[in-house]
């Protein structure tokens, strides 16, 4: 017979200001990516711009 064995993994604490931080990064680029081609006129961004800023990780 096996015995089943759990093995607890601990992760290093985050700070809420970095989890925060990644929040806004997270909002912030989903909006960017809702943008049309106007909008992004109006800010000064190109769409190559937005696409490449928009599609990045939240921890980058």
């Amino acid at each position: 017979m096996q015995t089943l064995v759990l093995k607890t993994v601990q992760f290093p604490a985050i700070p809420m200001n970095m989890v925060a931080k990644w929040a806004r990064r997270f909002q912030t680029r989903a909006a960017l990516a809702k943008l049309d081609s106007a909008a992004l006129e109006d800010i000064g961004v190109s769409y190559r711009q937005a696409f490449k800023e928009a599609n990045k990780p939240f921890w980058l």
